[in-house]
């Protein structure tokens, strides 16, 4: 209900108004009630950032000050002074290995240290699982944070998630039933490596398409 909503009060206005009264470029990525707005020129951009107030209290609405900002972000301000934190990621300029400045992700560094408490409790909280049974479980959970945040650029931040998960199996499945070292970090790893949990893998990239994120 709240797509339907929103598509009427902003995407609907931004297209037939705000864009159509700009001399340059400009764009709206929304999902949910999060949404990014672009524009080639600064006084539009200000001009949109003004009128958006105004345009959301017609329906009793209002946008969340902790959340938005408007900033100058563009290939010639590389560095990680300047991002946008959008659905999770950080988005931001920087040098290539060859010198070329692109557009990068990452892994927001909230939602990393969120997702390292959640799968810390949960491997707390499960520890009590048969090894075949705790894998699978685990696994389903590391597959599914890889799934979402596995972009170009971003496999070092999926291997801090890993490399918190194992370090935190090990140390939680060493005190099941109270006990401590159970078992030694060189019979862990060969266990988990024989039961098979999963671990990051770059995502291949069909370079005929132009991914947009």
């Amino acid at each position: 209900m709240a797509n339907i909503y929103l598509h009427f009060v902003l995407d609907l206005w931004f297209e037939r108004k705000v864009k159509l009264n700009c001399k340059g470029q400009a764009f709206i990525l929304r999902y949910a009630d999060d949404y990014i707005c672009a524009f080639q020129y600064k006084d539009e951009a200000e001009r949109f950032y003004r009128e958006l107030p105004g345009r959301l209290g017609k329906f009793n609405l209002q946008v969340a000050p902790e959340k938005t900002a408007m900033l100058r972000f563009n290939r010639f301000h590389p560095g990680m002074k300047v991002r946008i934190s959008f659905l999770g990621f950080e988005t931001f300029w920087e040098k290539d290995r060859d010198g070329t400045i692109k557009v990068k992700l990452r892994t927001a560094p909230k939602k990393l240290q969120g997702a390292c408490r959640r799968i810390k409790e949960w491997i707390k909280g499960n520890r009590h699982l048969k090894g075949e049974a705790f894998i699978k479980a685990l696994n389903r959970r590391l597959r599914g944070h890889y799934n979402y945040y596995n972009v170009p650029g971003n496999l070092s931040a999926l291997w801090r998630f890993y490399s918190w998960a194992e370090a935190c199996a090990f140390k939680w499945l060493n005190r099941r039933g109270g006990k401590r070292k159970s078992f030694t970090l060189e019979i862990f790893t060969k266990a988990i490596d024989l039961l098979g949990i999963a671990k990051p893998k770059m995502r291949v990239v069909n370079r005929q398409h132009r991914v947009f994120t």
